[in-house]
């Protein structure tokens, strides 16, 4: 039976927080046409689902165009949201049903986008393979936090990257 990794891959402050307390990201920087892309091309080739919270999705789609094509979405929602695309599924029964369906269609690697309740949902189920954190060089001092008060998590560091804006990107693995 194929097992999926779910894969952590988001951006923080150096505090920890994926946003401010009224949910923006505008500080954020913003990718340059032709710049550095911090390894975020490599990355979604990489993987065949995503998983994201209802927040996430509505801000994703003030970018505009959907920024995920060809990749199956999940959105943990309690809200009764709907959509035309065929590529994003609205999913009330939480982390279990996600997982289930993610078994059921065979993907091996699952974007777990935010925010920090689901995060933390996967968290708290083990369920986290790898951690990809793009350290921010702000100190936003409150927020929303990544972690969400989850059980201790035991990581080993597995590569480091330093990028000329000082973004710092850390990769882990689940120990």
């Amino acid at each position: 039976m194929i097992v999926a990794e779910y894969i952590l891959q988001v951006a923080t402050s150096v505090d920890g927080y994926i946003a401010r307390l009224n949910g923006s990201i505008d500080w954020l920087p913003v990718p340059e046409e032709g710049g550095e892309d911090y390894g975020y091309t490599k990355f979604f080739n990489s993987i065949e689902a995503l998983v994201m919270g209802s927040t996430t999705y509505e801000q994703v789609l003030d970018f505009g165009d959907w920024p995920y094509p060809g990749k199956f979405s999940y959105v943990l929602t309690s809200r009764n949201l709907s959509t035309t695309r065929t590529d994003v599924y609205f999913v009330k029964g939480g982390v279990e049903e996600v997982v289930e369906d993610v078994k059921k269609k065979g993907y091996k690697r699952v974007w777990l986008v935010g925010g920090g309740k689901v995060a933390a949902s996967f968290m708290e189920q083990g369920l986290v393979s790898e951690y990809i954190i793009g350290v921010i060089p702000i100190i936003l001092g409150a927020g929303i936090s990544l972690y969400q008060s989850v059980p201790e998590q035991n990581l080993d560091l597995i590569e480091t990257n330093a990028y000329s804006s000082g973004v710092v990107g850390l990769r882990y693995r689940k120990r």
